[in-house]
């Protein structure tokens, strides 16, 4: 691609010296291999505990309470719409306020709906690992988990990608998009609607400068959270 334009050359400089720079503190997500249905179970519970502007932290807080009371865990895939409610509900959550005091999760009511509609999804495999295993293309792999309650495109790149399920799907998010426009790789494609469009585009920029696509989307993401 011809860059002319300077703050798209500025921006190229930016991202390529990022990557040369930090590359090294951002390890493969998944280098141990696939990953167990306990693990796959634990990551879906993060996932569809995310967006609508939840920060890592709080999903992270989340996942962690309602995994130890075995919403989604191998072996209890029952457990009561009204206890995942009420444990939302309870003030609980980390980060904590500027007071100290735990704080409650959004949306609870439409959350406990539905993990408890995934629960009967994932009820479905006797193994959600065999059930990727037995595919081979990685895009047929995220259409199955698309298939999941509330679980998209990024989600379920994501999941695959720190599972050991996927390697050159792409995880794209705001950040994402707004580094591929600021380096010229990117029109006004936009998000969910042009999903593979804006894979094909990032996968490509990946691939012209060799750049690891399963690391490099994730140094953006982290890179931006820090300037913002």
């Amino acid at each position: 691609m011809v860059l002319t334009s300077r703050p798209v050359q500025v921006a190229n400089v930016y991202w390529k010296q990022a990557w040369e720079l930090a590359a090294r503190r951002y390890p493969p997500p998944a280098a141990a291999g696939a990953a167990s249905d306990s693990k796959l179970r634990a990551e879906l519970l993060f996932c569809l505990l995310g967006g609508h502007g939840i920060s890592f932290e709080h999903n992270l807080s989340a996942a962690e309470r309602l995994w130890a009371v075995e919403v989604l865990r191998p072996g209890n895939l029952d457990v009561p719409r009204a206890k995942i409610e009420a444990e939302l509900r309870r003030p609980q959550f980390e980060p904590r306020r500027r007071d100290g005091s735990l704080r409650r999760y959004r949306f609870p009511q439409r959350k406990a709906k539905l993990l408890a509609d995934a629960q009967l999804w994932v009820a479905e495999f006797p193994s959600l690992a065999a059930a990727l295993a037995e595919m081979s293309d990685e895009r047929d792999r995220r259409d199955l988990l698309c298939q999941c309650p509330g679980l998209g495109q990024k989600s379920a790149s994501w999941l695959l990608r720190n599972t050991g399920y996927a390697e050159q799907l792409a995880v794209l998010d705001v950040h994402v998009i707004r580094a591929m426009q600021d380096c010229g790789r990117l029109g006004d494609a936009t998000l969910p609607r042009d999903y593979e469009e804006i894979e094909a585009a990032y996968l490509g920029w990946c691939a012209e400068l060799e750049f690891d696509p399963s690391r490099f989307d994730l140094l953006i993401w982290d890179f931006s959270r820090k300037r913002a």
